[in-house]
């Protein structure tokens, strides 16, 4: 297969190829998401859908960033979310987003919505706060928060973003995952 250079990235040092694809689209994703978010150490990020492709990558890289990070995933993906860094885990369900609220008084900072809520996760988040959508949501908002869309073809050649991606899988402080 022929590909221009700029769509060519290393693979991290020690992962299978298999693993390394998912780094791109998933970890770009986030990066992305969290530079739209513009959060500062010490904040607080929400996390929904915390125990897949997307999620596990936001709870991992927002503790990279000092955030204090709200994990919401199924109950029986609890320990896999705390082991990705998480400081409060919230199970999912019609309760979720409350206890998020809840956990962050206010509301969190701002929230990566990988379990695309949309607008149900608004209630999560503080007034004046930033929601990052994966799947096109634009609003409407409310309270003055802020909505991100994130479109990681903005991100695709930004092999600055990826390199910092692969040296931390190769450091082992980014987890690697394939469900098959």
């Amino acid at each position: 297969v022929v590909v221009p250079a700029a769509s060519v990235a290393r693979v991290p040092e020690g992962a299978t190829l298999e693993a390394a694809a998912t780094l791109p689209m998933n970890g770009l994703t986030v990066r992305l998401a969290l530079d739209q978010l513009a959060l500062r150490p010490g904040q607080t990020l929400g996390v929904t859908g915390a125990a897949g492709a997307v999620g596990g990558y936001a709870v991992e890289l927002g503790v990279r960033d000092g955030l204090r990070v709200i994990a919401v995933a199924r109950p029986q993906d609890e320990a896999l979310v705390k082991r990705f860094g998480a400081e409060t885990f919230v199970p999912s369900g019609e309760a979720a987003i409350r206890a998020v609220y809840n956990a962050a008084p206010g509301g969190v900072d701002g929230l990566i919505d990988a379990a695309v809520l949309d607008a149900a996760a608004l209630p999560a988040i503080r007034d004046g706060g930033k929601l990052a959508t994966v799947r096109g949501f634009a609003g409407p908002s409310e309270r003055g928060i802020t909505i991100e869309p994130v479109r990681v073809t903005s991100y695709v050649h930004n092999h600055e973003a990826l390199d910092r991606l692969g040296r931390l899988v190769a450091e082992g402080r980014l987890t690697l995952r394939v469900a098959e």
